[in-house]
């Protein structure tokens, strides 16, 4: 369901929030609030988010989080710290850190660090039950996803993803499932968000596809002694940013 800017205001100030608290109850910022309450565009995964929060009985559950984004019991947490906050509807909302561009090449070696992560900024997603695993957000930074159709995934957007453990890597990914995913080399501190269009268990490699066509962005195959971490896409938020004009 839709919302627009004046919904908003009215549900927040009628649940006696201020934009920073509603900011972080769904993982955002105090500025991003003030642009939705002004008419910007909201992207779709957010005014469901936000829907959600600021109907009418939601106010107990609110009551129980609004002095922070605290989870209601310690089973809304799992063993990663990605928190699973409760819906009024029984639906769950999934907190994940955020890379975003200025962090992301030293990701790896600090996203184990509790302190690391708590330190970044959070982005959510609706899910059904809490989850088990190691979830993060990355802030797309590139061109090479984008071929200007509706699964175009563009600069400026965030994807949602969880790491596959490298146990796991043996076996057949699963990329049918889950075809887009963020990668980290062994040759390059930035990650890669790419399409896996083949794994070859018996050579150990996967084929990596861009959706943007143009001729910088062919297909390439990565051994997978050259990769240190693959998470697999689950979820992506759009921009908005090259669909509306003003």
């Amino acid at each position: 369901m839709v919302i627009n800017g004046l919904e908003i205001r009215q549900g927040r100030e009628r649940l006696g929030l201020t934009q920073k608290e509603l900011a972080e109850l769904i993982g955002s910022s105090r500025e991003t609030i003030i642009n939705y309450e002004k008419g910007r565009p909201i992207p779709k995964s957010k005014s469901e988010i936000l829907h959600k929060v600021l109907e009418p009985k939601a106010v107990d559950y609110l009551s129980v989080v609004h002095n922070g984004m605290k989870p209601l019991s310690e089973d809304f947490e799992n063993k990663n710290g990605n928190k699973f906050i409760e819906l009024p509807n029984g639906q769950y909302y999934m907190l994940m850190p955020l890379a975003e561009f200025k962090i992301q090449a030293g990701f790896l070696s600090s996203y184990q660090d509790t302190d690391f992560l708590m330190d970044l900024a959070q982005h959510g997603i609706l899910v059904d039950k809490p989850l088990q695993g190691r979830y993060v957000a990355f802030r797309v930074n590139g061109d090479s996803m984008d071929d200007g159709s509706n699964n175009a995934i563009i600069r400026d957007s965030i994807v949602s993803t969880r790491e596959l453990q490298r146990h796991h890597w043996v076996d057949k990914l699963r990329f049918r499932d889950f075809p887009y995913w963020v990668i980290y080399t062994t040759q390059s501190k930035m990650p890669l968000l790419k399409e896996i269009v083949e794994h070859n268990t018996e050579e150990g490699y996967i084929t990596c596809h861009s959706l943007n066509d143009s001729p910088e962005f062919t297909d390439f195959k990565l051994h997978l002694n050259d990769i240190q971490a693959l998470f697999y896409v689950i979820d992506v938020s759009r921009s908005v940013s090259k669909k509306i004009s003003y």
